[in-house]
């Protein structure tokens, strides 16, 4: 769509770092205030933590988004070596940079000696908020496309013959919807049921994402008729089953 917003010279500013940037920014600003509000049985982590622990799980993220996708496309980059490293033309894959986040975030919090889950069911929320707004940029880059469609939604991105499904903004949509939810999820008794609210993210961005691929245009069946997202988007909806249900227990 907008792949570029400006360029002066050699500096290029593409939409979709952009919109990374907008989504990491949001994300820890509102985690932060939040952070201030929380009463202090509620609060692992004061605001300056979350700053902190944004910035690690930032860069972690990034990683492992990146070696997620450049170990997919390893035959594409053998020769290229140079644009392994660059992020801002897209090329990132959500559950390696949320695995690679979490990691992050689980070492920062256990050198912090913060009780893990309770750290990660304070700001897991705003993971899904930043998500939405990463997939903004998604929509203006033309990555992560739908199928083709003649239905009026459709959206003819560069390059492409034919009208496709904007599964970015779909998802976008469904990622806020979940944030909201986790937000009202915090206010009740399953904050004092450590893991409880990480786990409902991990139910619920899995059976999104579930949702999502049969829609998209860009995926390979790998399995069943499943494409290697929705093979994870399974375990992941499974590991969160799981969390949620032994912790209800407790």
């Amino acid at each position: 769509m907008h792949r570029t917003i400006f360029q002066l010279g050699p500096i290029t500013i593409f939409s979709f770092g952009a919109m990374l940037v907008v989504a990491f920014v949001t994300a820890t600003w509102l985690a932060s205030r939040d952070a201030q509000r929380l009463p202090p049985q509620h609060r692992p982590l004061g605001p300056e933590q979350i700053i902190d622990l944004f910035c690690v799980a930032m860069l972690g993220g990034i990683v492992g988004a990146r070696l997620w996708f450049v170990i997919q496309f390893w035959d594409a980059y053998r020769s290229q070596l140079l644009k392994v490293a660059a992020i801002w033309q897209g090329g990132l894959v959500w559950y390696g940079g949320f695995l690679g986040g979490l990691l992050a975030a689980w070492g920062y919090l256990r050198v912090q000696r913060i009780p893990v889950l309770r750290g990660i069911d304070q700001f897991i929320p705003f993971v899904a908020l930043g998500h939405g707004l990463g997939r903004l940029g998604c929509f203006l880059n033309g990555c992560c496309y739908g199928k083709p469609t003649v239905a009026w939604c459709g959206v003819l991105f560069p390059g492409r013959t034919e009208r496709v499904i904007p599964t970015q903004l779909i998802e976008s949509g469904g990622l806020l919807l979940l944030f909201l939810g986790l937000r009202c999820l915090q206010r009740t008794r399953l904050i004092d049921q450590p893991g409880s609210v990480f786990g409902c993210y991990l139910v619920g961005y899995a059976m999104i994402r579930l949702v999502m691929e049969f829609l998209r245009g860009d995926q390979a069946i790998v399995w069943s008729g499943l494409t290697f997202p929705q093979l994870v988007s399974l375990l992941v909806l499974l590991i969160g089953v799981v969390l949620v249900r032994r912790r209800a227990a407790t």
